[in-house]
């Protein structure tokens, strides 16, 4: 198994510079088409391109595993391997000629459903996070780890707010609110990958966010966990990409959140 995924993480390693280059491309375009999935979700023609580029690669070169990617649904192959795309996190931010978006690419094992490569592109940032399981975090040849902060008055946060958020306002900004008076700030980037690449390579100390998906976690989460960081849901359980529910720490703050969050989720948001 290792060599299959040395292989398969070698070769998006390579490929997806390329998309990184449509995104950029597409993003200085001054027709480009954006549309609203639904109330604060948006798609564009760079969304759907990108997306197609990195399934049109998968078919190509490993035309047997499985995909689930944000725009085209599902594919079930017959290898065991599964890749779990986000051809443009970040698309509020992309339609609003902001630089923080990327493309997200993980392959997780189906028969545990547990991401074994992580790979965050981010155009306009020029960077690139990627991990395989077992053998740590990177930003691209530099091996990262999360930050050693403890004190929770010197702990930066990152958070983000679902796009069903009518839902849980009140619950979201009482934990904001909350976080904000305790520690040294709570930010919001808006894309979900890089909060939590910059929470694998100690910028945040700490992430939290409800009503995720699959294509949201499983790169980026992989990057955190392989940095040395600690994963759960916001109520305590294990992690896993298939619960929209999500907190990422160095570990050393981890406990503080979840006291936080402790009978305050707002399970409408599943």
């Amino acid at each position: 198994m290792e060599s299959e995924l040395k292989n398969r993480s070698y070769h998006f390693l390579n490929f997806l510079p390329q998309v990184g280059n449509f995104l950029a491309e597409k993003h200085n375009s001054p027709d480009l088409s954006i549309n609203e999935k639904r109330l604060y979700d948006l798609v564009t023609e760079a969304d759907l391109g990108s997306e197609k580029m990195v399934l049109d690669e998968i078919r190509k070169f490993y035309p047997h595993d499985s995909f689930l990617s944000e725009e085209f649904g599902e594919f079930q192959g017959t290898t065991g391997y599964r890749w779990v795309i986000d051809p443009l996190d970040g698309t509020t931010n992309y339609a609003h000629g902001l630089p923080l978006y990327g493309v997200s690419v993980g392959l997780e094992l189906e028969e545990t459903k547990q991401p074994v490569i992580g790979m965050v592109f981010f155009p306009e940032l020029n960077t690139f996070y990627h991990a395989i399981k077992g053998k740590g975090a990177f930003r691209e040849k530099k091996q990262i780890q999360v930050s050693k902060r403890k004190s929770l008055k010197e702990a930066l946060f990152v958070t983000g707010f679902p796009y069903d958020r009518k839902n849980s306002l009140d619950v979201l900004m009482s934990y904001y609110k909350s976080i904000l008076e305790k520690s040294r700030g709570v930010h919001r980037t808006g894309a979900a990958t890089l909060d939590l690449c910059w929470v694998a390579e100690g910028k945040f100390d700490g992430y939290y966010e409800l009503g995720l998906k699959p294509w949201d976690m499983a790169a980026a989460g992989l990057i955190v966990s392989e940095a040395g960081g600690r994963l759960s849901t916001m109520d305590g359980n294990d992690f896993s990409i298939y619960t929209p529910s999500l907190l990422a720490t160095n570990g050393l703050l981890h406990d503080f959140l979840l006291n936080e969050f402790e009978g305050g989720i707002n399970r409408v948001v599943y």
